[in-house]
Order: C-alpha cells, then structure tokens, then sequence
C-alpha cells in the first residue's frame, strides 16, 4: 500500500485550465519521462496496462507510480504478440483503435450476432497509443479526439483512418511546440500498431524530445541537423510561395546559394524550440 498525495489527471487540470496556462516543455519533459519509465517496467514482464490515462497515475513523494491493473493482461509470449480481450473496456479518451475493434466482426456477421464472441487484439503498441494522448493533451491541452462531445462519434472517429489527428505548430498559451515533440507524438498515434516506437526507444540518448541537449551538441558537431516531412514540407512551401511571388519573380543564382545555411539555421532553431 502507498499514499499518494495526488494523481497526474489532478496536475494537468489545475496547469491546464487556467486562462493563463502555457505550454512548459521542462515539465512535459519531466512527467513523460516518468510515465514512460513506469510502463517500460510493466512492458519488461509482457503486461499490456490496457487503461493508460492520467487518472492512473499516481503522485508518490513527487514520483509517478502507475496504478489500476483491473484490466491489465499478460501478454503469451509463445504463442502471440497480444492479449486477447473479449470486451472493450477502457476511457475513450486514451483508448486505442485496437482496443475498440472486434477483430471477429465479419465472423461474427457471417455466422450470425452472438454465435462468435468479440475479440480486441492488444498488444504493448495499445499503451504507446495511450501515452501518446496523453502527451498530446500535456502539449495542446486535451487529448486528440476530445473535442468530439459525442462518445458514439469519438470512438468511431478513433478507429478511422480518414481522421487526421493535426498537430497544430503552438501548443497551449501559443507556445511553439518544437518539431522533435510533433514527430513523436505523430509517431505514438499512428493507427498501424506495428509502426508505433516501443517504450525503450522513446527513452532512448538518441531520442530528441527527451535530450535536446545533447542532440543539438551532436547537430553542431556534424553540422547536420535531422529533418521530418513536416519540416521538410515547411521548407518546400517557402520556395515555392517564393517563386510564386510576381514582385520579386524567380529567385537568382545568388540568392539560391544562401538558401542552404538559411534553412540550416532554421531547422536547427525549430530543434532547440
């Protein structure tokens, strides 16, 4: 048994809501590090939480400690990836697109409703989606789907495809939100399971969210900096608005030369963000 003096839900809302809430990256940092530090000693013994929210995780002495297993499930190793679940339970808010499809529904439809029970396959990448809701509503103040009331709709907005989750560039009090933290959480809600980054990935040296620090040393040793396709597409729209532009019409040799360390120095600052 453990005292808790709070829970993460409790954090959130109280840093949040108020009208002069901004995004702080110290402390996102600070708790994702710790959310995915309590999950990666779930994951080492094959369980899959299955109800990853903020609510779970509870304050112990200033440390995160992951609660709730009522519907956590081991993961059988020597047969599958995933535990099997014959009913979806969870909070919308943080669940899957895994977690609310019936991998059995076109048996089930074939062989008549109630001859073949549901079935959700969940496997460690069902957590990763969960966390990544809940970084995403640290970064832009409620969770990906939230802003759709009704839950009949949400849960069906989850689970398709042609929803696309935007990853606005300002986060909460208009706080620009670095190119490291859009690709990872791009990353944690993709609805392919198996192109979700693991846990110990995302706690990786080389992971630049977590160390920006010591990915901008290594930038500025190489003189590279790593670029997304979000980044990528940004750089791409300039110079084509650029030639589009009938004032100032195609740009010149010279001009095109300075272009390289221009939007070198560009990126590098959107990492440092």
């Amino acid at each position: 048994m453990e005292i808790g003096e709070s829970d993460l839900n409790r954090v959130l809302s109280t840093r949040l809501h108020p009208d002069n809430a901004v995004l702080d990256l110290s402390f996102t940092r600070h708790y994702w590090r710790e959310m995915l530090c309590c999950v990666e000693a779930v994951h080492e013994y094959d369980i899959v939480h299955s109800d990853l929210k903020p609510a779970n995780f509870l304050l112990v002495q200033g440390r995160l400690k992951l609660i709730d297993f009522g519907i956590a499930n081991a993961i059988d190793v020597d047969n599958t990836v995933n535990v099997h679940r014959e009913t979806n339970v969870g909070t919308p808010n943080y669940m899957s697109p895994e977690s609310l499809q019936d991998t059995n529904a076109d048996q089930r439809s074939t062989a008549g409703s109630g001859a073949i029970a549901k079935l959700m396959k969940l496997g460690k990448p069902s957590d990763v989606w969960s966390l990544g809701c809940i970084l995403y509503q640290m970064t832009y103040g409620k969770p990906p789907f939230a802003h759709i009331a009704n839950q009949w709709n949400r849960v069906m907005a989850i689970i398709n495809p042609a929803v696309v989750v935007s990853f606005p560039e300002t986060g909460i009090g208009g706080v620009a939100v670095p190119s490291s933290l859009r690709y990872l959480l791009c990353n944690c809600l993709q609805r392919d399971p198996s192109k979700r980054p693991s846990i110990t990935s995302m706690l990786s040296d080389r992971e630049p969210f977590l160390n920006p620090d010591r990915m901008v040393q290594k930038w500025e040793k190489d003189g590279a900096v790593p670029v997304t396709e979000h980044v990528l597409e940004q750089i791409l729209m300039r110079i084509v608005e650029r030639c589009r532009d009938p004032k100032r019409g195609v740009p010149t040799d010279e001009e095109v030369k300075v272009y390289p360390r221009a939007f070198l120095d560009r990126v590098k600052e959107m990492q440092r963000v």
